[in-house]
């Protein structure tokens, strides 16, 4: 089992922004001791040969070309505007 010292928990849970209340941290640091543990089986298995899988049902994806386009629809979404002018949002002036 991977042992976390109360120095590391106190970092990840820092990093996680989750507040742990101390008489709680002694337990959560062994489960997420156990996790960790766990999660470093995945090292032991070997996957040299083993092929990515990118799809369970064997069938190539179609791709598109990246083109960048506007859709054209310009005047459909400025019509949700309150105020549009020269084909562009109208805002009110925020910095002075």
């Amino acid at each position: 089992m991977s042992d976390i010292s109360e120095k590391d928990f106190k970092k990840i849970s820092c990093l996680a922004r989750i507040e742990v209340p101390e008489e709680n941290r002694e337990t959560l640091a062994k489960e997420v001791g156990s996790i960790i543990s766990w999660v470093e089986k995945l090292n032991e298995v070997d996957v040299t040969n083993v092929e990515p899988l990118t799809n369970v049902h064997e069938i190539s994806l179609r791709l598109n070309r990246d083109e960048i386009t506007d859709g054209n629809i310009a005047e459909d979404v400025l019509k949700n505007a309150k105020n549009a002018k020269y084909g562009y949002y109208a805002v009110p002036k925020v910095i002075e």
